[in-house]
């Protein structure tokens, strides 16, 4: 019997690609390759797809049907896609979109549910309404500028200190925190230069900053893996703390039972409310010192050895090799 092929995605078009690229290699390196045949295949821009030979070779992918013809002039289809791209077109719905149109089976959410959650202002939004706490927000379209009335209306709203940042993006990109009125309009410039169509100005919460993942179980049924805490030698968990070591990262948390049942529960209500599949990571900030607030939801979340769903998922005791093979099992029988 021939073993499914497997697509695992990299790459992508945007600041991430670098850290994609040491994702999908870590998850290459633990599929389970007995029972699955996998494939690294980079998005390097929207008109070069290449899959990568395990001798290093390359061969362009064909997007009108995603194959690809190995060394012996055989073509090759993909009976999955692990989508492993970071930012867009693996987050923001680019991709799912491609492969429900070619009726090929991906690891992720919807490309509903994951445009959603690459959308922090609607994400807000629909947890809102689900009861669950979360920053304060005004939106900014690019191609609507605000006048200076208008931007004075939204700092009474929500005035400094607060944070100005790409309404779509990940890994802390083009964020920046606001003490003064006059620092608005350059952190809006800032966030804008990332490529994002929309920025946000979000009131700050002040607290300490968590994580979790939330994954299958062994039943199938989603399961939120320890927490980590997340000290930042930064101002807040930049990029630099994310994957340049300026940050201490316990895990698990050492929390009260009841503030972690708390971050457990809001995790997998957001997990079912915006409809998420696969591997997620929530990320939140506690006031109050016992009221999490959910900052943002990672529907493609890192997978380098300096990532946390990794760390979380070894406090766990959570077999990866298992795990992966779970994840391709159900996404393929979706």
């Amino acid at each position: 019997m021939n073993k499914p092929n497997i697509a695992v995605l990299a790459g992508g078009y945007s600041g991430e690609y670098d850290i994609s690229i040491q994702s999908a290699t870590e998850i290459l390196d633990h599929i389970d390759t007995s029972r699955f045949a996998p494939i690294i295949v980079k998005l390097e821009s929207e008109e070069s797809w290449l899959a990568v030979h395990s001798d290093g070779k390359l061969s362009n992918i064909d997007k009108s049907n995603f194959t690809w013809t190995d060394s012996s002039g055989v073509k090759r289809s993909f009976d999955l896609a692990f989508i492993m791209v970071h930012g867009t077109p693996g987050e923001d719905g680019l991709l799912q979109t491609y492969f429900e149109n070619l009726n090929i089976p991906f690891t992720t959410g919807s490309s509903e549910s994951v445009s959603t959650t690459f959308n922090k202002y609607l994400t807000n939004n629909t947890l809102r309404q689900e009861g669950l706490f979360v920053a304060e927000s005004f939106l900014i379209e690019k191609e609507s500028p605000l006048d200076q009335d208008e931007l004075n209306h939204i700092l009474q709203l929500i005035p400094p200190p607060c944070f100005v940042k790409p309404n779509h993006g990940g890994s802390s990109l083009g964020i920046s925190k606001v003490l003064t009125k006059d620092d608005i309009l350059p952190s809006i410039d800032h966030a804008f230069k990332t490529g994002t169509p929309s920025v946000l100005i979000e009131s700050l919460l002040i607290g300490k900053e968590f994580s979790v993942g939330v994954v299958p179980g062994d039943d199938s049924i989603p399961k939120a893996m320890p927490i980590t805490e997340i000290i930042s030698a930064n101002e807040f968990f930049d990029y630099e703390a994310k994957y340049e070591g300026a940050s201490q990262e316990i895990t698990p948390a050492e929390i009260s039972k009841e503030l972690a049942d708390k971050i457990h529960l809001n995790a997998l209500k957001a997990y079912q409310s915006l409809d998420c599949r696969g591997m997620v990571r929530v990320d939140f900030i506690v006031v109050e010192g016992n009221r999490p607030a959910i900052l943002e939801i990672n529907s493609v979340p890192g997978f380098t050895k300096m990532s946390l769903l990794p760390q979380q998922l070894a406090h766990a005791g959570v077999n990866v090799r298992d795990l992966l093979s779970r994840i391709i099992e159900s996404s393929i029988g979706n």
